[in-house]
């Protein structure tokens, strides 16, 4: 829900708040099949190599919020994610994207998964598959000139 403390000069949920609750979802949906190492030791998570918000429509106080993730695509060191934001009513309020890095807390650098990770990894990127609008994901970001 948005709360008081989101609101910004505007009258409505402050862009910074997307952001974080984008980032919280990503985390809901991958940190179980992410984190944890052979002996259900903290291993590894996830870092933030670059995240995209477009916003739809303006959260406003006393929203309830829905936010869903989709893994879109994955590879050894990073999941893809599509992202979206949609109120109580239904009525789609943002969309984001996130390009998310293994990082290793042992070596403090981008590593493979663990081969049990990737496993989960694909099975839930298999459950996604399809699932949701392709064209959330990988937009062009610009002013469009006309030459």
């Amino acid at each position: 829900m948005v709360t008081d403390d989101l609101i910004d000069g505007y009258g409505h949920m402050n862009m910074a708040h997307y952001l974080g609750a984008f980032s919280r979802a990503a985390d809901v949906r991958l940190d179980d099949a992410i984190r944890l190492g052979p002996d259900g030791s903290i291993v590894s998570g996830l870092v933030t190599a670059e995240a995209r918000v477009a916003y739809k429509k303006e959260a406003m106080r006393g929203d309830d919020l829905l936010l869903t993730t989709w893994i879109a695509d994955l590879d050894e060191k990073r999941v893809h994610v599509a992202q979206t934001m949609v109120r109580g009513d239904g009525a789609l309020l943002s969309t984001a994207e996130q390009l998310l890095l293994n990082f290793s807390l042992l070596s403090r650098r981008v590593e493979p998964f663990l081969p049990g990770v990737m496993a989960e990894l694909g099975r839930l990127a298999e459950v996604d598959s399809g699932t949701f609008d392709p064209g959330l994901v990988s937009r062009r970001m610009g002013i469009r000139r006309m030459v």
